[in-house]
Order: C-alpha cells, then structure tokens, then sequence
C-alpha cells in the first residue's frame, strides 16, 4: 500500500487530463491523485495547474448541487467569484466551496490549485471513466456523448457574474487562511488550528491546520478507527505506519490506513493539514480545555483523556514534544 504521494512526481498522477476551452484553448492541466472512496466519495484528490485566463474568456460560472470541494491555492494569484462577492486570493490561501454557492474564478497567471472533494460525483465509473479519459481525452467536446453520465455531472452551470462588490479576502467567507482560523489550540510544540467545520461539511469532517515545532511527535493507539489524509505545505516530517518509515516534506500528501499503528515526529518546524478530517478534533480540543481548567483533579487521571479522545474519534494517544 502507498502511503507517500510527491505532488511534484509524475508516477503519482493516475489520470492527466487537459481541459480545454470551446475554442480548443488548454485552460487546466489536472491530475487525479486518489479516487473517491466509499459512500461520500470521500478521500478524493486532484492536482492542477490552472492556466492564466484570457481576457476574451470570461468566468465559467457556476454550482455543484451536490459536492464540497476545498482548494489550496498554492502558487500564482486568482480572483475569486462567490455569493455576490469577487476577492482576491493570494498564496496560501484555502477556498471552501458548498453545494449551491455559484462560484468562478478568473486566473492572472498560473495557479497551482490543488483540490480535495467529497460527495462530489467524480470520476463515476473508476476505471472505466479513466479509460474513457485515457483513449479518448476530448469526449467532453464531442456531441454524441451523454453529457448526463459524464465522470463529473454535478455541475449546474450559471450566467456570468455581474455587479459582484469587490472586496478583501477576509471579508469573503469561503477564503480560509491559516492566519485567521475559526478556533485554535495550544498544544505542547503545536498549535491546532480549525478552517472548516465539520457543520459545514454536513457533518463528515472538519479541516485542520497543525503548525507544529521541531520534535513535535504523536504516536497512535494500536488500531486507529479512522483513515488519515495529511497535506504537508512547509517542513519535514518522519512518519512511521507499521514497520515502515518515511519522509514527508513540502508538497507531500500522507495516507495512512485505519486500523495501522501509526506515529510521526516533526523534523523540521512544519506546517500540515488534516484534509482527511475525520477525528472530531474541535469537539476534544474544546472539551480537553474545559476539563483542564474546571476539573483539574479528574483531568490529572489517565484515563479522563483518554476516554474522551476515544470517544470523539482522536487516535493519538500521545502527542507533544519528546
């Protein structure tokens, strides 16, 4: 099983695609990386270049009826069309779409934008969508296809935006950033900090941002109950699953199966998201807080913490500084 996936290695992309424009203009350059996985279609990764926007293109606007998609934005600039506002986003940035939120976006160069979904009807069909895809990658434009059963037949497509108030990232709510969490936690060598909530992701999952200091380390209980998906954007960081150890660094994915004893330790200070986003990390870290200043003598026994870590989904057992 593979557990590393080097954004910046080609062996890693299991479908290249090239989206062109009507008039046969390449506007995005994607790579699927991990296929939907169960009945959410949850655990689903692309990686795109999205190609600079030519004046005489305009905004593809428009909405998923169905999927959640989250975008790191993590090179190149963008403006970004959503619910009556249009804001820039610079690098660094995460973009958080619902069901229902029009959307579109206007490239002013290169952008790398790397997306995670779920719930989203992609790629329907597995295997056969990516032979579709593979022997003949200009179905889309042909006539004769059954646009209703295509891989990706969520979108509702909308006019273009119009009388769309500019305004600065912070005053646009899909446009997350770490700097401006919706909570944070103090841990020893880590802050934990909250961008999305598991409320807005019908309650599948939340997203996370670690910021975490060299020798940082969290170590699994035996059988973990959940999956993890972990996107690292700065640092290195030794990641043990089972026996086998590995080094992830920046633009590095991490799948780590349930069930698999897992612990990793902070080589270099590191920046890591929770993209999986399973545990109910905002329900422990806020309940952890509580107990500790309310009721220090029950925090002080063992078992307080680890009762609640089990019963909110957090399979770390250990974590801090070593």
């Amino acid at each position: 099983m593979q557990y590393l996936y080097d954004l910046n290695d080609p062996k890693n992309f299991i479908w290249p695609l090239e989206i062109k424009t009507p008039d046969g203009y390449i506007g995005e350059h994607q790579q699927t990386v991990l296929f939907p996985e169960g009945p959410r279609r949850h655990f689903c990764m692309t990686d795109s270049v999205m190609h600079t926007t030519r004046p005489n293109t305009g905004v593809h606007f428009h909405e998923h009826v169905v999927g959640y998609e989250t975008f790191f934005v993590d090179s190149g600039g963008m403006d970004i069309y959503i619910t009556g506002k249009k804001a820039f986003i610079k690098p660094g940035s995460v973009l958080f779409i619902q069901p229902y939120q029009a959307h579109g976006m206007f490239f002013h160069e290169d952008v790398k934008y790397r997306g995670f979904f779920h719930d989203l009807p992609y790629a329907e069909g597995g295997d056969a969508a990516k032979m579709l895809r593979t022997t003949n990658p200009d179905f889309l434009n042909d006539p004769e296809f059954p646009k209703d059963k295509a891989p990706l037949n969520d979108f509702a497509f909308r006019e273009p935006p119009h009388s769309f108030k500019e305004v600065p990232p912070e005053e646009c709510a899909p446009i997350r950033h770490r700097e401006r969490p919706m909570a944070q936690f103090e841990l020893d060598g880590a802050m934990f900090k909250m961008l999305t909530g598991r409320w807005e992701n019908a309650g599948l999952c939340e997203l996370w941002c670690f910021e975490m200091k060299k020798g940082f380390y969290a170590e699994s209980y035996k059988y973990p109950v959940n999956q993890d998906l972990y996107y690292l954007t700065e640092g290195k960081v030794k990641f043990k699953c089972y026996a086998e150890e590995f080094v992830a660094h920046q633009e590095c994915l991490v799948k780590l199966p349930m069930y698999a004893p897992r612990s990793f330790e902070v080589l270099e200070d590191a920046v890591m998201y929770d993209v999986g986003g399973l545990p109910r990390w905002n329900d422990y870290l806020t309940d952890r807080e509580s107990v500790l200043a309310l009721d220090p003598e029950r925090a002080a026994k063992p078992e307080t913490l680890d009762d609640m870590r089990k019963k909110f989904g957090v399979h770390y057992r250990e974590f801090g500084v070593r």
